[in-house]
């Protein structure tokens, strides 16, 4: 996609989601003085919470911070590490994959694998992946017995075991979480809105998925395990758009997006709910260190209740055209009219 097709598609969401109609008023930029506190910014794991970075930084300093985006390395180690030293005081992240790796486990990985083509043959799980899928075992990790962890308990858990010295802030209703989705003639035959309706037709469908979904907990065990859902097949892809080409043209005849995915809303795919919460809660969360200022905090947390996933996916819609902008240039765009402020 060209930037002027990225844009045209941007200025089209935002007016359905009434983000647009011409850039709102913004309240006068202070200019900072000498005496202004220096908030430096992790642009993060992915080209999001980089879109993220830059638009913390214009809110801070038209509050009269002297905010910068710091490239800290997109590792969690190299900016959690960046946080613990002083290097940086605020990186956005995913609540789900941040609380995996606090815990030591292995997040769940990028939410698109570099192309390699098409694979055919079905995948095998992981030998060392746990029965019961993910949200089972983020249900061990949190003490939550049998009961399914939700977005909420993630964030709790985030919270507590998070390095001495670094607190979250307050998450956005943004996610960007798995996701089984269909066609809508798909959804329409089957009578599908959730995965609970796919389970008893599952083994009459192809299952789309990237590389690594086999060895992921929540994949084929976790699927069979909260839904009974066993796919005839299972359809791995190295690169999201033969993927949904596969799924537009029947290939396969399911899909494990993740939500914030233009595709998603480019083909008006079903999304179909996760009511047993199979798949790791992925909300936008910061994080911050203690003795970040209040008023910055406030301004982070300002941004952080206008971000939806609908921003996420106009952030990753500009961030991945064919002519794709910056972080800063998508940040600058949704500074100037992608909020209604």
């Amino acid at each position: 996609m060209s930037r002027r097709g990225a844009a045209a598609g941007l200025l089209a969401v935002a007016a359905l989601t009434g983000c647009g109609g011409g850039a709102p008023e913004q309240p006068p930029a202070t200019a900072a003085s000498p005496a202004a506190e220096p908030v430096r910014i992790a642009a993060g794991p992915t080209g999001q919470t980089a879109v993220l970075a830059h638009v913390y930084a214009g809110r801070l300093r038209e509050a009269g911070f002297d905010a910068s985006v710091v490239d800290a390395g997109t590792e969690r180690a190299d900016y959690l590490g960046a946080l613990e030293r002083g290097e940086v005081e605020v990186a956005a992240d995913y609540s789900g994959n941040l609380y995996l790796y606090l815990r030591g486990r292995a997040p769940v990985g990028p939410a698109s694998a570099a192309p390699t083509g098409e694979a055919t043959p079905t995948p095998t799980p992981s030998p060392d992946a746990e029965d019961g899928g993910l949200a089972e075992d983020l249900s061990e990790l949190l003490g939550l017995g049998e009961e399914r962890a939700d977005d909420d308990d993630v964030l709790a858990g985030v919270q507590d075991v998070l390095p001495e010295g670094l607190r979250t802030l307050e998450p956005a209703p943004a996610e960007n979480t798995v996701a089984v989705v269909v066609t809508r003639p798909t959804a329409v035959e089957h009578e599908l809105t959730d995965l609970e309706d796919l389970g008893p037709v599952c083994d009459e469908l192809a299952l789309g998925t990237d590389l690594d979904f086999a060895g992921r907990s929540y994949g084929p065990e976790g699927l069979e395990d909260a839904y009974e859902c066993v796919p005839g097949r299972f359809v791995p892809f190295g690169d999201q758009d033969d993927l949904v080409d596969a799924l537009l043209e029947d290939r396969v005849q399911a899909a494990a997006l993740f939500t914030a995915s233009p595709a998603i809303e480019d083909n008006a795919l079903v999304v179909l709910a996760d009511p047993l919460n199979n798949f790791v809660p992925q909300r936008v969360v910061p994080v911050a260190a203690e003795d970040l200022p209040d008023a910055a905090a406030d301004v982070v947390d300002g941004v952080s209740a206008q971000i939806g996933t609908e921003d996420l996916v106009l952030m990753t819609r500009m961030t991945s055209a064919r002519d794709p902008y910056t972080p800063e240039e998508a940040a600058r765009y949704w500074l100037e009219g992608g909020d209604d402020t």
